[in-house]
């Protein structure tokens, strides 16, 4: 049975991610001190958990990033709060490090991801980083992700609903390349047994054969997935203190930010949203809600730069080529239509007007058919008298 006071602490925290976050530091802080379980650690005195949380701080300032700390220490102090316990957070955070400049900015280049999926040796994994490298999403969402979320869209691209149901919820896309991938490894599992239905992982862990009880791959599983792929790439990454230039999952999202915002059509809010962002100004979060087909049709002005391997780029420079020439053709062939039947109903008309004109020379006499017209024996068409005044009044 769960202990009461997880189950209390676990109520307190909105988001999965920083539940599972939290519950980890957790669970350190107590093996650290060797504690046999959660309940245990509220059977010690307010005076004698304040100590120890400085012991601990002390502990992880040797060890951790300065960064780092503030979060480790934020699910300690939470299940604490929660179980009424008593402690003095202002003097612990006065003893809190100062942060450091942070590494890890630089995204990975669409060479380098070219190199990892060299080195990536299942169609699982393809999936994966083509997943990653198309939505930028952040490698947390990987696990809750469910068939049901993928959607077909035009162009052999598919939409993905990511965080369903959460605060975070927003709309991504795969790539033409992209959906192939996961449409190859799909079929895989099909083949080996899997039933899909709705309710089934995009991304499964990994199985001896399809039919066997289904497990979602995890956040920790897609980190080790992507991190191996790079350690057999021999992809380099300097390394300041504890972190990389390039973080091995994060690396996907800010290729993805850069490659956006580098583009000069892009919109800037619109592009905020496909980040899983509220948007560029303060009001865009409540009030900015675009549909899935504005949301597509921004991303398709980056398919091009998104896509990562060169033949499949070339094959879309050509594709948009050739339907920019088909556009023109269709505009120009319509023009020409117009312009053929203009020049058709202009001929007739002039046909009429000559046809006119000699049926009332042969009829009246007179010689000209303006005069005859001034005379006022018929009233012409508006349209025959402008064509005849355009031509020259004597040439009748």
């Amino acid at each position: 049975m769960e202990q009461r006071s997880i189950i209390v602490f676990e109520n307190s925290i909105k988001s999965e991610g920083t539940r599972k976050t939290y519950l980890h530091s957790l669970t350190k802080f107590k093996e650290y001190y060797k504690i046999k379980d959660f309940d245990s650690l509220l059977s010690i005195s307010d005076e004698k958990i304040q100590v120890m949380l400085e012991d601990y701080l002390f502990y992880l300032k040797k060890r951790v990033s300065p960064n780092s700390i503030p979060t480790i220490m934020a699910g300690i102090e939470l299940f604490f709060l929660m179980n009424r316990k008593t402690i003095n957070t202002k003097i612990l955070h006065k003893m809190f490090p100062s942060r450091v400049k942070t590494t890890g900015a630089r995204g990975w280049t669409t060479k380098e991801i070219s190199k990892i999926l060299q080195f990536s040796n299942s169609k699982r994994n393809h999936a994966l980083i083509h997943f990653l490298a198309s939505t930028g999403a952040r490698i947390g969402a990987i696990e809750g992700l469910q068939m049901r979320h993928v959607v077909d869209m035009a162009d052999n691209c598919k939409a993905v609903t990511l965080y369903e149901g959460s605060q975070e919820e927003y709309v991504s896309f795969l790539t033409p390349e992209a959906s192939g991938s996961l449409l190859e490894y799909l079929e895989e599992r099909r083949r080996d047994g899997e039933n899909l239905v709705p309710q089934s992982p995009v991304f499964r862990s990994t199985y001896m054969i399809g039919i066997e009880k289904v497990r979602p791959l995890t956040r920790v599983g897609a980190i080790g997935i992507i991190s191996r792929s790079i350690r057999k790439a021999g992809l380099y990454r300097n390394k300041s203190g504890n972190r990389y230039e390039i973080q091995a999952d994060h690396g996907f999202r800010k290729r993805f930010n850069t490659i956006l915002k580098s583009n000069d059509k892009a919109n800037p809010s619109l592009v905020e949203k496909l980040m899983g962002h509220r948007g560029v100004f303060a009001l865009d979060g409540a009030y900015l809600k675009p549909s899935i087909e504005i949301l597509f049709g921004e991303f398709k002005k980056h398919i091009q730069d998104l896509t990562v391997d060169d033949l499949e780029r070339n094959k879309i420079k050509l594709e948009q080529k050739e339907s920019r020439i088909k556009e023109l053709e269709d505009k120009n062939g319509t023009a020409i239509n117009e312009l053929r039947q203009k020049v058709e109903t202009y001929d007739a008309l002039m046909e009429g007007v000559s046809d006119f004109v000699e049926y009332m020379r042969k009829t009246t006499g007179k010689p000209n058919l303006f005069k005859f017209l001034e005379e006022g024996y018929v009233k012409a068409p508006t349209e025959i008298t402008q064509k005849v005044d355009n031509l020259g009044r004597n040439d009748f």
